[in-house]
């Protein structure tokens, strides 16, 4: 099997001949500072660089997928935050909310035509990196995430309380715009659609809100893309016992986990496709040895795509995630 057919095969529910192992891009970023060493522009808002950089991470480091973008920025840029376009050291970050109220906000920026210019160099990426080989993941930063990163988290979940009705109607104008984002990379060549929703964990927001802001918005955002023949991944951060039921419920192809996560456990309580879950830290600043023995515990846990479990640091060595990608693809042996 190609990788293609073996990732796509597997969301499909098809028996494949391995577990692909993949890093899709956006919070889940494989561009480390050591891969980005002889890019001379910068890989998050240059079109050329972001392409040639989600092929470099496939042949260098031999995750089997391309994706774009490498952050978790994009979303909110438009919508009148200032930020950081990062470097080859730290990736993009907000560095100023839009402090206008959440009315404003919705009044201000049409979530139908909204995108920005970094967006639409990543659905031009998209186009470019589509074939028949490799799957193109496009990534998008779920609802609650993109709506902190827009406005202060702490005022948002303080609203959450005392003014729900409000605060559901934007994260609801907000999902709105992330589908209509996703739809656009899907039309552009995307295979698989990526949601990260760091934000929105159990621990954070609770069962109770989790239940009542996240769960809604999931279900529409899934309909949405499913309708057009493309499944979708979910990941969750954190501990997810408190939710985990709820997750259960989502018709999505693949859910995503933290290393926090046992994946026994998990694979007792979801019945869609486990992605997951290699220790960030140790995949930063572990031995290969451990790494290696990590990753076959991940496999022999029930993981069906094998990643790492969050977010990489940029300093983490092209050594230590080849050593996984090798691994499951079964050139590292003992």
């Amino acid at each position: 099997m190609n990788e293609k057919q073996r990732l796509l095969g597997l969301l499909k529910g098809d028996k494949t001949d391995r577990s692909p192992v993949i890093c899709p891009g956006g919070m889940m970023n494989a561009a480390v500072t050591e891969l980005l060493e002889d890019i001379d522009s910068n890989h998050n808002t240059d079109l050329d660089a972001m392409v040639y950089t989600a092929i470099k991470i496939r042949e260098v480091i031999g995750f089997e997928n391309y994706g774009v973008p490498f952050c978790m920025t994009c979303e909110s840029e438009p919508f009148g935050v200032v930020l950081s376009d990062g470097d080859k050291k730290c990736e993009p970050r907000i560095v100023e909310y839009n402090s206008s109220s959440l009315e404003e906000i919705m009044e201000k920026f049409d979530s139908n035509v909204l995108l920005g210019t970094r967006s639409q160099n990543v659905i031009q990426a998209i186009e470019r990196l589509k074939n028949d080989e490799v799957p193109v993941i496009g990534n998008v930063t779920g609802p609650i995430s993109t709506a902190t990163s827009i406005v202060d988290p702490l005022k948002l979940f303080k609203m959450l309380r005392k003014e729900p009705d409000i605060s559901y109607k934007f994260i609801e104008y907000i999902n709105d715009y992330l589908i209509s984002y996703a739809k656009k990379m899907v039309i552009a060549g995307a295979d698989i659609i990526a949601i990260s929703d760091p934000t929105a964990t159990g621990e954070i927001l609770g069962k109770k809100n989790f239940d009542k802001f996240a769960m809604p918005m999931y279900k529409v955002f899934l309909k949405a893309i499913n309708n057009m023949n493309t499944p979708v991944i979910i990941h969750i951060c954190g501990d997810v016992k408190n939710i985990i039921e709820s997750l259960n419920l989502l018709d999505v192809q693949a859910i995503s986990f933290d290393s926090i996560v046992n994946m026994r456990y998990a694979k007792s309580k979801i019945k869609t496709n486990l992605m997951g879950n290699v220790n960030t830290l140790l995949l930063q600043n572990g031995s290969t040895d451990k790494i290696v023995s990590i990753t076959r515990n991940a496999m022999d846990s029930g993981v069906d795509i094998v990643s790492p479990a969050c977010g990489l640091g940029m300093s983490t060595p092209i050594g230590n995630l080849r050593a996984m990608t090798d691994c499951v693809k079964g050139s590292i042996n003992g």
